[in-house]
């Protein structure tokens, strides 16, 4: 017999739930029911599902698991994936339900999705999330969906006619988001966006109005209001053809929203102004960002002087604003109804300005500025290439008061050196006495442009500079170059 043959080999120690890795400390079986039960809630509920088969003692553990996320992420067939949701919630406890997440193609089994969310309203859900695909026509959620005291936050994505009954009692909704809605009963329309009394955050993400003419939305603690309004592409020349001859615009297609919110602070839309907004007592708000998309060239006059009509509505709520960020085509649409700028508010409490496209020459931008007597700070993500540079000096004409006393910093982005964006860096470095930094930020692809860069550099060492405390920075891909006013003799390059 061999050597080896009389060497035991020591037998492998056995985990369970009665022994530890080294018989000393305990295992993460014996650990307390109550915490098992706290960490299987952060696992997936698939994943959690499958612990039953550790042992008796995990086999109904994740049955008290708070969270159920059944989404996208569940691989399978779709009636397995269905099966297996009603298998979940047919041998859940009856313990309460933090967080209940639906997201599938519904097809024809809505029936089966509404008693799903029955059973988690029964469990007193928190946050209910549904998103619905594969919808159309009409769907309805179930009553208790809005009568349910225990909600706090409720999204709501499905492409299709909501219907919704006519009472409505959030107590202690927070968070409302609704996308892809479509609303065509007026009143209980009218009574889901008057019954939200401790509401904090809205999302209203591409909804469509139907043949709603006017709502009012009331949540006096709403804070946070987000609109993104749906793409409509090719129905612009439709939209056109709707609208009269007449100067009024307020009569033109669109429902007319109108919002009743004193402690809102932050609002932020993206669309097409196919609809009219207005704010009424918005005396708390502090921050906004305006994204004006265009989906289509084939505009009429009469579609791009609405658009400005409605812009101007909404900059009027924006009065008490202190940081507004205009995207896109926001501050060019108001060129197209010139006579409107003289009703332009005065934004007292303005101290930050951000510009998308950033047109120097826009009698629109300079009205904004000439608003704005406070404006600490100006930022142009890039400017636009449609600057007369030799109309330079008429361009502030009057001057934006701001320029002489309050605007300390301004920031140009993307510059890509072109004549057109050099000649407005020249009229704001000549015209804001009062600044202490200019930033210029070239474009990713110009970053090893160093021929670009110190033909700049030449040519800022010649500008008329109105502060003599200026600071000019040049942001070259990771480095700065600090310039002085006084230090323009020499080469940092």
């Amino acid at each position: 017999m061999e050597a080896n043959s009389l060497i035991q080999k020591p037998k492998k120690q056995k985990l369970n739930e009665e022994q530890g890795i080294d018989g000393n400390r305990k295992c993460f079986g014996n650990l307390p029911e109550v915490l098992l039960r706290h960490i299987l809630s952060f696992l997936p509920i698939k994943d959690a599902v499958k612990t039953s088969v550790l042992s008796k003692r995990w086999e109904f553990l994740w049955t008290s698991n708070p969270n159920l996320d059944f989404g996208e992420h569940l691989a399978g067939k779709r009636m397995l994936l269905m099966n297996f949701v009603e298998r979940v919630l047919y041998l859940r406890d009856s313990s309460d339900i933090k967080e209940f997440v639906l997201d599938f193609d519904v097809q024809f089994d809505a029936s089966r999705v509404q008693s799903w969310i029955t059973a988690a309203v029964r469990c007193n859900v928190q946050i209910l999330s549904i998103h619905i695909r594969d919808l159309r026509g009409q769907f309805s959620l179930p009553r208790c969906v809005f009568t349910c005291e225990t909600l706090t936050s409720l999204v709501l994505a499905m492409p299709c006619i909501l219907k919704i009954p006519p009472i409505i009692c959030f107590s202690n909704l927070k968070v409302l988001s609704i996308k892809n809605v479509t609303f065509s009963d007026d009143y209980t329309t009218q009574q889901l966006f008057s019954g939200l009394q401790v509401l904090e955050v809205l999302y209203l993400m591409e909804c469509r109005w139907g043949c709603l003419k006017v709502l009012k939305i009331s949540a006096p603690k709403l804070h946070s209001l987000t609109i993104t309004e749906a793409n409509m592409g090719k129905r612009n020349e439709e939209y056109c053809e709707g609208l009269s001859d007449c100067d009024d615009h307020r009569d033109f297609e669109g429902c007319r929203i109108t919002i009743f919110g004193a402690n809102i602070k932050c609002f932020f839309y993206m669309g097409e102004f196919f609809n009219e907004y207005r704010f009424y007592n918005s005396f708390s708000l502090e921050r906004a960002k305006i994204d004006v998309t265009q989906s289509s060239d084939s505009y009429c006059d009469k579609r791009r002087r609405q658009v400005a009509y409605r812009m101007l509505k909404v900059l009027r709520g924006l009065a008490n604003v202190k940081d507004l960020r205009l995207y896109q085509f926001a501050d060019g649409v108001l060129t197209y109804a010139p006579e409107l700028l003289p009703t332009m508010p005065i934004f007292k409490n303005l101290k930050y300005l951000e510009l998308e496209w950033g047109d120097i020459n826009s009698k629109a931008l300079l009205k904004i500025l000439q608003n704005s007597p406070n404006l600490e700070k100006l930022k142009f993500s890039e400017i636009d290439e449609c600057f007369d540079y030799d109309k330079d000096d008429i361009l502030l004409d009057p001057m934006p008061p701001c320029f002489l006393s309050s605007l300390e910093d301004i920031e140009v982005g993307n510059y890509d050196g072109l004549e057109t964006e050099l000649a407005a860096v020249k009229i704001l470095l000549k015209n804001a006495i009062a600044l202490d930094e200019m930033v210029i930020t070239f474009k990713e692809y110009n970053a090893g442009n160093f021929e670009m860069q110190e033909k700049l550099y030449k040519q800022l060492i010649d500008f008329p500079i109105g502060s003599q405390n200026c600071k000019i920075i040049l942001k070259l891909a990771f480095l700065e170059h600090v310039l002085f006013r006084k230090a323009f003799n020499s080469c940092f390059f």
